[in-house]
């Protein structure tokens, strides 16, 4: 894995324009240069860059985005944080595993989002993560500050770069593209009347989760895409001939 360009911090909305600083200062200490903001509740001041200890190009360069979604468009792989059970994310790792998973991928692009120092990420931005992490702590107090965070994922990941997998590497597709796929299903679904009109997240939440584990190639979602489309056709085409024979019927 090309450590330094094809994995990303992600901050979703920080307080703290020193937790910004200690976040970078961790970053370098473990080989990591692009740091991408989305939303911060805060400028880069003094303190951050007193924080960083040196690491000003990472803050000079990091990337600003308004919605994490925007953000995540180039990316293969969204890897959440979180300390508390995501209920429609299976199977949370810890961060040595998600290290064995990570190596294994090859040169993929990768997001590792971490939320805000007072609410953690929320439902909704959980929602576009394909994997969870949790750093098992201690029950009683779970909580654990921003930049400690950042620290002990970074440094498992680090611990593995050098790993190389053998055989075809994975060609994961973008997020982008994936979301595209989730819509369509969704469309799908609510034209054949599977999903409740008027609440289709609910089941949509554990399908694209179900999908996510997949680990869905850019080959893989163009023929789901492709078989969506014939379904549509499908569908239309019963309807319409329905729709005939009911005329017909009325008729006589």
């Amino acid at each position: 894995m090309d450590w330094s360009d094809n994995v990303s911090v992600v901050l979703v909305e920080p307080q703290s324009a020193g937790n910004i600083g200690a976040v970078v200062r961790v970053m370098k200490n473990m080989g990591l240069s692009r740091l991408i903001l989305v939303d911060p509740q805060t400028e880069l001041t003094s303190e951050a860059y007193h924080r960083a200890c040196g690491a000003d190009e990472i803050l000079d360069g990091c990337g600003r985005f308004g919605s994490l979604l925007e953000a995540l468009a180039s990316f293969h792989l969204v890897v959440g944080t979180s300390s508390r059970n995501v209920p429609w994310i299976p199977g949370a790792y810890r961060p040595s595993e998600l290290a064995e998973h990570l190596v294994a991928l090859g040169d993929q692009k990768v997001a590792l989002v971490f939320g805000s120092e007072r609410t953690g990420l929320t439902n909704e931005q959980l929602n576009h993560c394909r994997l969870l992490v949790t750093i098992p702590t201690n029950p009683q107090f779970e909580s654990m500050n921003l930049s400690q965070a950042v620290a002990i994922v970074a440094y498992e990941l680090y611990q593995r770069v050098e790993s190389r997998p053998l055989g075809r590497r994975m060609e994961l597709a973008e997020t982008t593209d994936l979301e595209r796929l989730f819509a369509h299903l969704e469309q799908c679904l609510l034209e054949i009347g599977f999903l409740d009109e008027d609440n289709p997240h609910r089941i949509m939440a554990t399908l694209r989760q179900v999908l996510s584990r997949a680990g869905l190639e850019e080959r893989d979602v163009q023929i789901l895409r492709g078989i969506l489309r014939q379904w549509s056709w499908y569908a239309g085409s019963l309807k319409s001939t329905k729709d005939t024979k009911r005329a017909k019927a009325d008729q006589s």
